[in-house]
């Protein structure tokens, strides 16, 4: 069995979501962040090719929309790829355009872990990457962690972290970063983030905070450090399978409101487009979720991606426009 295809496959004591297998970037230069995966990251090209014809429908896409793909993996991983995209052919805004950690709607941000925090962190800002800040170290729950969070092109925000304490276990192959294990999404509303996570998709809820009693000064996500005090900033953090990585983590910033992106945050328009996680049976997880009174945003139908082949695949987005796909391997 092909290494990038181990996590599509389930069986009898898998869950019937599994963490996710990819986060799809929309990008304007696909060279551009090739190279960046590949010579900044240290990750592994594992297909470079034209999308089907069949994805145009699955992402409501004019025929006339042509589509570029490469898929890259932290090589040794079975998950926590990137699949960048070009759309040719077409108008493109960027998603979240001049964001910051307030405004809410689409992905906020993807999470790498990486060993040596400075001498990274030293390498992006040569390779023209800004952070929020610089990095920051901070203890929560029984975690102690560097963090760091890099803006790049395409409106795009990587976070990227050290692990200090406990040792860090399931990330033997990392070697300058490691796979995508989290993402970030700046939520409207905590209690229909909850909803549609936990108790529609059947989430499992792995970390909660009020985000009360925050202390003044620097801080990992921008907040002016005269008011970070001053600020609440809920958090949860939930996987489809709560032994495994793949989360999503949901977050609010109860005195700080700014833009609104959920209308933009879809094909064709740059940045994080969207999450791909494995599904054992995808006619059945979407009758599941139709019974809960979630709307579909795609039907489950059959497309060819590569480099897995033949895949049953279907779409639904949050309250804040995060588009999610499930897909199920059938080859």
């Amino acid at each position: 069995m092909d290494n990038f295809k181990h996590n599509l496959n389930f069986s009898k004591d898998d869950p019937s979501v599994k963490g996710f297998q990819e986060v799809i970037f929309s990008v304007s230069n696909l060279d551009r962040w090739i190279d960046f995966f590949q010579n900044t990251c240290d990750w592994k090209l594992i297909s470079r090719k034209a999308s089907s014809d069949s994805l145009k429908k699955a992402w409501h896409l004019n025929d006339t929309i042509d589509i570029e793909e490469a898929v890259l993996q932290n090589e040794g991983d079975h998950e926590g790829f990137v699949r960048l995209v070009k759309f040719n052919n077409v108008e493109q805004k960027q998603i979240r355009s001049a964001a910051n950690i307030w405004d809410t709607g689409g992905i906020f941000d993807i999470n790498m872990r990486t060993p040596d925090m400075d001498t990274f962190y030293r390498e992006l800002q040569n390779e023209g990457w800004n952070g929020y800040t610089n990095p920051y170290r901070y203890t929560f729950s029984k975690y102690d962690v560097s963090e760091v969070l890099m803006k790049g092109p395409d409106g795009i925000t990587i976070a990227f972290m050290q692990r200090f304490a406990p040792p860090l276990i399931g990330f033997e192959h990392m070697k300058k970063t490691s796979r995508i294990f989290n993402s970030s999404v700046t939520v409207r509303d905590m209690d229909a983030s909850h909803k549609f996570y936990v108790e529609q998709l059947g989430f499992h809820m792995f970390f909660q905070t009020p985000g009360t009693n925050r202390k003044g000064g620097i801080n990992v996500v921008g907040i002016p450090p005269n008011i970070n005090q001053d600020i609440t900033l809920p958090i949860d953090i939930v996987r489809p399978d709560i032994n495994g990585t793949g989360s999503i983590e949901y977050l609010k910033t109860n005195e700080l409101t700014g833009a609104d992106y959920a209308s933009v945050a879809k094909p064709p328009n740059l940045g994080i487009l969207m999450y791909r996680f494995p599904v054992r049976d995808a006619d059945t997880y979407a009758l599941n979720l139709k019974k809960k009174g979630l709307q579909l945003n795609s039907d489950v139908q059959t497309i060819t991606i590569e480099p897995y082949g033949n895949l049953k695949t279907f779409s639904v987005r949050s309250p804040d426009g995060v588009w999610i796909e499930f897909i199920e391997l059938i080859d």
